[in-house]
């Protein structure tokens, strides 16, 4: 009795000097610093993982074992419902405005050093950028799997990496800048990696908070589980995907300066997929948007000659290293073009999409012959019918549309890209919607919130599915 007496006061007076050194006397602030404490008690937690690993003799690169994924999901689901409860709590006080942040840094330093648990996608990126960086090999037609006197070699093979890069020349020419500076210590590497993702994560958060200037959304972003789960521990680069679209929303929600602000957020779009071809899909609807929101012809005229100058150029500047040989690029569009045929044939595990798992059980109910084939080409057609639709819908809008029907329309064509056409999807593809969810419900007055909690959640979930 007497040890928890003690331990209540000790609690009582740290969260007292605490609070007192940041000026803080609201009780709703006071309250989103406890939850924050208490999350960043969770993300400490993730250091055991490791340990833990080792104790159940999983000897994989990145953790394998199921108990493993119970507990990290346990961890993030905690994560998710101390999420749920200080956003209720979030003021637009400056003082909130702090915290928020503050304990977002800390998330994210905290994160830093935990070893990646879902995903190898970090080794394998950090074994593709060494194919330019050390062996100025062409990562679009050599795997990492030809240079088996690699110092990492034996560390990292993985299935992933005897295959070439299937990712943009723009992140392509990021990871061999990284892997150079690393050399030949795979814990540099890794450390290198995981920082810059870090530190793009912290720019995006800023990019979200100067969009819009509204704590809640902040928040909504900054202490999502998901996103810090996958970017500061596992370290995709699905982060630098999202930083450049964001930036592309920002200029283009920008109202002075309307022409010079749209080719801003071409370009930065256009960066967007050149580190990873999955935002793609938005690049026609920003370019309609743009066109119909310009008023004068001559802007109109001027943005269409200057955005494709500027896309022929970005694409000759980043592809012209790796162009030494005309079949370089034969990777890239099979992945774009055949994405699950590549991966069948390079006998790598497909995760289908929710649409593809539902029409695959209809067909094989009714007998149908091949009906995993025909379920992923019913989806894709779903895909093409609906993007055809809201394309159209565009141009009937064009006088009335808007920046925000920009955001709307990209969310709505991703939750169906997602769910219907990609022939792979895994935990955190959903990032990027989830972030375009945050988006939505920024300019829909928070009505979008319990879809991000439902997106989060089921992503989260879906570790254990994969398992």
């Amino acid at each position: 009795m007497l040890k928890n007496n003690s331990i209540k006061k000790f609690t009582s007076r740290f969260l007292t000097v605490l609070l007192n050194a940041l000026k803080i006397k609201q009780l709703k602030s006071r309250r989103i610093i406890i939850l924050g404490i208490l999350a960043e008690i969770i993300y400490l937690l993730f250091y055991a993982i490791n340990p833990l690993k080792k104790y159940l003799g999983d000897t994989a690169l990145t953790a394998s074992h199921y108990y493993i994924f119970l507990l990290t999901v346990g961890l993030l689901i905690l994560a998710l419902i101390i999420y749920i409860f200080a956003y209720k709590r979030v003021t637009a006080d400056n003082n909130n405005l702090k915290i928020i942040i503050l304990f977002f840094v800390l998330f994210n330093l905290t994160l830093l050093f935990v070893w990646p648990i879902g995903s190898t996608d970090i080794f394998s990126n950090i074994a593709r950028s060494r194919v330019l960086s050390e062996y100025q090999a062409n990562p679009y037609l050599t795997p990492y799997s030809a240079f088996q006197n690699d110092a990492f070699y034996q560390q990292i093979n993985n299935i992933w990496v005897s295959q070439p890069t299937p990712y943009g020349p723009l992140w392509t020419i990021i990871g061999g800048a990284i892997t150079f500076l690393a050399g030949n210590s795979l814990l540099c590497n890794l450390f290198l990696f995981k920082l810059f993702f870090i530190v793009i994560n912290i720019a995006c958060c800023f990019i979200v908070h100067k969009t819009f200037k509204d704590n809640r959304i902040t928040f909504l972003y900054a202490w999502n589980p998901l996103i810090l789960y996958e970017f500061a521990i596992n370290g995709h680069n699905d982060i630098l995907t999202i930083f450049f679209l964001l930036l592309g929303i920002f200029f283009l929600s920008r109202r002075q300066n309307k022409l010079k602000n749209h080719i801003l957020s071409w370009t930065f779009l256009l960066f967007s997929v050149l580190i990873k071809y999955m935002t793609l899909i938005f690049l026609p609807i920003f370019f309609l948007a743009t066109l119909f929101n310009l008023q004068q012809k001559k802007e109109k005229i001027m943005f269409f000659f200057i955005s494709m100058a500027i896309s022929i150029f970005a694409l000759f500047v980043f592809y012209w290293p790796f162009l030494s040989e005309t079949h370089a690029l034969s990777t890239v569009f099979s992945y774009l073009l055949y994405p699950l045929e590549a991966n069948k044939a390079a006998g790598l595990a497909i995760y289908p999409p929710i649409l593809t798992v539902i029409l695959s059980f209809i067909f094989s109910f009714f007998k149908i012959t091949n009906y995993y084939d025909w379920s992923v080409i019913v989806g894709r057609i779903i895909f093409i019918i609906f993007y055809c639709l809201i394309l159209l819908r565009i141009f009937i809008k064009r006088k009335q549309f808007s920046q925000k029907d920009v955001i709307k329309y990209s969310c709505l064509t991703m939750v169906v890209f997602l769910a219907a056409f990609f022939s792979w999807v895994l935990p955190w593809y959903y990032a990027l919607l989830i972030v375009l969810l945050i988006y939505c419900s920024a300019i829909n007055k928070y009505r979008y919130n319990q879809f991000i909690y439902g997106i989060t959640l089921f992503s989260i979930l879906y570790y254990l599915f994969l398992r």
